[in-house]
């Protein structure tokens, strides 16, 4: 079941920093880059007037590509950089207003890595570009890191009049920064330099104007000549240095001149980072296998060759693409920092790109860098070009796995506008795999995928011929239960019944048996509320058969759990409330073994003990969730429905709800769940905070039930629409349905021996 997102996740100087939520405009001068192509040219100023061309949501991906294909400087193409930029800004503005702000941060440096030197313009940045800046300074600065919040704050500065209250804000908070910046360089020499280095490279990555470069190159090569000089001592002297600077002189020398490589390679200049090694003791230090490298792409125009062995060199050190997880929970094996290595990732894959476009490999290392900067909806038309119209199957296959990929990153953040995006970019390559008939189960998973966005919103219409066209390709149980639940929802309960029986005879019924007993149980709710009462008791017989087997059959403690999850609404329905208790209470004893699925178990316990008014099992089920540090997410929605069932039953709190609660972020959608549970938001409150199709369903049916507990005899209406939503997969719509549901008379089966 669906769950309506939320966002999971060293500050200096926060309190100078807050005034930084004005809104932000850039300058011509701010976001230029510096470098250029392999040959060390920087590109030409386009002369004049540009005309911005305004690229809407449906234009971005061809846009987008257009950008990335060709980087010849031209009236046109600054005009539609220009969109691009303030569209890719836009982008990252709705994820920050979403919270999921790694996502959003990310989105922002996509769009500052588009530009190169002589193209940046204060035209880029628009309402929604100001925004997404003014998010992004508030969470370098949590981050600690002063050098891209300074180069932020000074595109702002720049776009601003001397004299104006917002100049002066921004220069009050320049001042703060640069005072920070002075009272906290301390320590030993080389921890000095380590730290000047790193706040002027982060500030190069955004900034990249030629002084902005050059004053990282230079940090950098002092810190290499530093840790020399450091070593050059040791040896002289023999005395044991300090830990700290024996490590920043360690690092120094290990990683010091892969770092200023990485540099000039973000804007992807070959020839600027061979001088800059060359005249500094980066040579010294520089591996000698990327040095080559790098002599090789600054010599040649065209060859990709040396571009994509140096882009694959750093993508051996990269993550996945997803970008969403947080930096310090990735491990960074490269010594160079995260965002240099994906910098210079970036500028490599670029050019190798451009170099040759109908080569994979280079497709491919640009579509990871697309994915994990935020802007995945162009990834399936830069494979796209590379694939050409008879690719061969592994070819087509490793393209629909980075486009799965792509629609996965974005589906995890719940941002399902960039999904469409990606998947309509994607038609060409689905219609050739269609045609050359072997796109395989990763065709059919691609499309499951985008059915279950469109599940997500509400879009049913959208979601069942999506399903259908899956389903025929790879009929399976699950996705069969979900075509049957689709047809349900959208008041077709026949249908669904006779699709429900291809998925019992589907090919992998004999071994996916908790599916099995799932579509048995789907096919009794249906039974049960049209009344034919016979098949509905046939049904759970069942779905009693296939979960004991399953059950039986089960190995690991997610497995397990699944089956006794599925055993007490199986017993539920039979009207064993003892035994689906027990069953409810072995599996989360069970998911206390394996965390990931702790929530969705307790989330089950305290759900079945909502609809059956068991606020001692509630209770105790969200105790354990507690106690075993269930997602914060996860524990706001049981404190809800503990306190719902509390209000039901009039009786005082116990503190546990208040505890499940009081972990909900502000200003998230838990976060704002929470407010109205504690009467800090009203219903219509709630109603107005609701942003998306599944956040709506969520605020209908916990203002019904406040009602329903209340004694307005109208609350069932309200239930009966959430029952009825189009969002199926919502926990919310379950349980309305639990709630309104008739209840069948159903005896256990004799000779069944349970647990």
């Amino acid at each position: 079941m669906h769950r309506a997102s939320s966002p999971r996740r060293t500050a200096f100087c926060r309190t100078a920093l807050r005034c930084t939520a004005l809104a932000l405009a850039l300058s011509a001068t701010a976001c230029g880059a510096s470098g250029g192509p392999a040959h060390g040219k920087p590109p030409a100023l386009v002369e004049g007037k540009v005309v911005p061309v305004e690229v809407r949501d449906d234009d971005f991906s061809a846009s987008l590509f257009s950008i990335l294909r060709d980087g010849e400087p031209s009236q046109q193409r600054s005009g539609l950089l220009v969109g691009v930029v303030r569209r890719q800004l836009a982008h990252a503005a709705t994820r920050f207003d979403s919270g999921h702000s790694e996502r959003a941060l990310r989105s922002v440096l996509g769009a500052m890595y588009l530009i190169r030197s002589g193209e940046g313009r204060a035209e880029m940045i628009d309402d929604a570009g100001a925004r997404a800046l003014a998010s992004a300074i508030a969470q370098v600065s949590q981050r600690g890191d002063e050098g891209r919040a300074a180069a932020f704050l000074e595109m702002r500065a720049a776009a601003l009049p001397a004299g104006t209250p917002g100049r002066a804000e921004v220069d009050a908070s320049l001042a703060a920064i640069d005072r920070w910046m002075k009272e906290t360089r301390t320590g030993g020499p080389m921890a000095k330099l380590g730290a000047e280095q790193r706040a002027l490279v982060s500030r190069a990555l955004v900034d990249t104007r030629p002084e902005s470069v050059n004053r990282a190159a230079a940090a950098i090569a002092a810190w290499i000549d530093g840790a020399i000089q450091f070593n050059i001592d040791f040896r002289q002297s023999g005395e044991r240095p300090e830990r700290d600077e024996a490590l920043e002189a360690e690092q120094a020398l290990e990683s010091g001149g892969a770092m200023l490589a990485a540099l000039y390679l973000r804007n992807g200049d070959a020839r600027g980072a061979v001088d800059s090694i060359e005249r500094t003791g980066a040579r010294r230090v520089i591996p000698p296998g990327l040095f080559d490298r790098l002599k090789a792409a600054a010599s040649s125009v065209k060859d990709p060759e040396p571009w994509q062995s140096i882009a694959g060199a750093f993508s051996r050190y990269s993550d996945d693409g997803s970008g969403d997880e947080e930096e310090s929970a990735r491990p960074d094996e490269s010594g160079l920092g995260h965002d240099l290595l994906d910098g210079a990732l970036w500028g490599a894959s670029l050019e190798a790109f451009r170099r040759e476009p109908q080569s994979l490999q280079s497709a491919a290392l640009l579509s990871r860098s697309l994915i994990r900067l935020g802007m995945s909806e162009a990834a399936p038309l830069v494979m796209g070009q590379a694939l050409g119209k008879e690719p061969s199957l592994q070819s087509l296959g490793g393209t629909m796995g980075i486009i799965l990929h792509a629609m996965s990153s974005d589906a995890e953040v719940d941002d399902l506008s960039a999904v469409r995006r990606t998947y309509a970019a994607a038609a060409p390559i689905l219609a050739l795999a269609d045609k050359a008939g072997r796109g395989g189960p990763i065709v059919s998973r691609t499309r499951f995928l985008m059915a279950s966005v469109e599940l997500r919103s509400g879009n049913l219409s959208a979601a069942l011929p999506l399903l259908q066209v899956a389903t025929k390709a790879e009929p399976t149980v699950n996705a069969l239960a979900l075509v049957a639940m689709a047809e349900r929802q959208s008041g077709n309960p026949q249908k669904a019944l006779s699709t429900l029986r291809l998925a019992l005879a589907a090919p992998d019924a004999a071994e996916s048996l908790d599916d099995v007993a799932e579509a048995h149980l789907l096919a009794f709710d249906l039974q049960r509320e049209t009344g034919d009462t016979a098949s509905a008791k046939t049904s759970l017989d069942a779905a009693l058969a296939a979960t004991l087997a399953a059950r039986q059959r089960a190995r690991g403690a997610g497995a397990m759990a699944r089956a006794e999850r599925l055993l007490g609404r199986v017993l539920d329905g039979y009207g064993d409330a003892r035994g689906a208790a027990r069953a409810h209470e072995r599996a989360l004893a069970l998911a206390s073994q394996e965390r990931p699925i702790l929530g969705a178990t307790m989330l089950d316990a305290v759900g079945r003990a909502l609809v059956r008014g068991d606020l001692t099992s509630a209770r105790a089920a969200l105790q354990q969730g507690l106690e075993e540090n269930a997602e914060n997410d996860d524990l706001v929605y049981g404190g809800l429905w503990v306190t719902l069932l509390e209000r039901q039953q009039r009786v005082p709190t116990d503190g546990t709800a208040e505890r499940a609660l009081s972990g909900a972020k502000s200003g998230s959608w838990t976060g704002r769940l929470a407010a109205w549970a504690t009467g800090k938001l009203s219903d219509q409150d709630l109603g107005t905070a609701a942003q998306s199709a599944a956040q709506r369903v969520e605020a209908q049916f916990y203002t019904s039930m406040a009602r329903r507990v209340a004694g307005d005899p109208n609350a069932a209406e309200g239930l009966r629409a959430v029952s009825r939503s189009p969002v199926i997969d919502l926990l919310e719509v379950h349980l309305a349905r639990e709630l309104l549901a008739p209840r069948v008379k159903a005896d256990l089966p004799r000779n069944v021996k349970l647990p």
